[in-house]
Formats: C-alpha cells, structure tokens, sequence
C-alpha cells in the first residue's frame, strides 16, 4: 500500500507539472480479450489461461509528451470454461482499477497518423470465485501493476479509436494457508482491446 501511495504522489505531481497546462483529455470506452492468464488461486475448471472477454474504461489527461491515466477493467467468468459439460466454478471475476503514467509522441508529430503510446503503474486487482459447493470460495484484494501500450488514431477532432495490449500481474499476495491457493496469492494475465477514444 506504501508504494501505491507513493505513486499517487508522482501522477499528481506529473498531472500538475506546467507543460500538461494544454493537456488533453480522452476517455477510451473499450472491450478486449485476455490471453495468457495464470495463477496460483484453486482453478478448478482450468479455466484461467483460457480466453475470456472483457470491458472497462480509462481516462487519460494528455499532455505533449507525458500524461496520466486512470483504468477499471472487468473480467467475467476468469476462472470458467464455456465447453464444461459439468463446471465446478459457479461464478468468478477479476477487476482492476490502476493508475498510470503514460508517455507517447508529441501531437504535432503524429496528427493525421496513428500516435503510439507506453503505459504502465499499479493499483489494485480484486479476485472473486464461487464453487458449486460454496467450500473453497476467493475473495481476495491484491496490490497490482500493469504494463503495456497501443496505438490511437483519430477520424476527427473529438474521436478516434484505439488499439491497446497490457500485462497485469498481481504483486505480494497473501499466503495464509486457506486452502484457496497454493502457495502466495497470484494471477497474471495479458489483455488485446481495443477502443473507442473520445477527445475534449
């Protein structure tokens, strides 16, 4: 918790440096695919590293070079295969919520091309599973950092659309011995989305 305060800390005092005085703003309403999930939580239909959907948002002050970002993401059914005759898991969801820095190339420079961005910081991550027999279910906050970048182009002065993959991994998880993991609490797991990207 010590370290995500510390980096609320810098993404305010970036936001408020004076070259982000001109910023932009840009909210990018999304959906995506995950890929490449793992964990160390129960899984018990082995469903973590299969392919799920997924929605969230982002907002973005913008500025020339450096700008600030804030990210909710939900993932329905992590830990569920569709094509089990018999699943175990009930119901399952993982959601973050992250704050990044964001750096990309000047405006002036990719106005009437796509702009390419890097993002990365931390957050939290919340983990949630129900068995059918409601005897090993997951609860479980976890402090989180994500990286990754994209690419956004606009087909006007206010939208666009947005191309993104990031990497979220779930950092000093728990290990109590709750039967709910083996060993310390942690997922992983790679998202594709992409965007619609609104301008003001």
């Amino acid at each position: 918790m010590k370290r995500i305060r510390e980096l609320v800390f810098v993404l305010t005092g970036v936001a408020l440096l004076p070259g982000t005085a001109a910023a932009e703003w840009q909210i990018k309403p999304f959906v995506g695919l995950t890929f490449a999930g793992s964990t160390t939580f129960n899984d018990f239909d082995h469903g973590s590293d299969h392919r799920h959907g997924a929605w969230g948002v982002s907002g973005t002050k913008l500025g020339d070079i450096v700008g600030v970002e804030a990210e909710f993401t939900y993932v329905p059914g992590f830990f569920q295969q569709s094509d089990i005759a018999a699943p175990l898991v009930l119901r399952s969801s993982v959601t973050t919520l992250m704050g990044n820095v964001v750096v990309t190339l000047p405006r002036r420079m990719t106005e009437y091309t796509l702009r390419p961005y890097f993002a990365g910081g931390a957050g939290l991550m919340h983990v949630r599973a129900d068995d059918q027999f409601r005897l090993l279910p997951i609860t479980s906050n976890l402090a989180a950092v994500d990286l990754g970048g994209g690419v956004t182009g606009f087909l006007s002065n206010r939208l666009g659309l947005n191309w993104d993959v990031r990497y979220f991994r779930s950092v000093h998880g728990k290990d109590e011995g709750l039967g709910v993991s083996t060993g310390p609490e942690q997922l992983s797991f790679c998202l594709a989305r992409m965007a619609l990207a609104i301008r003001y």
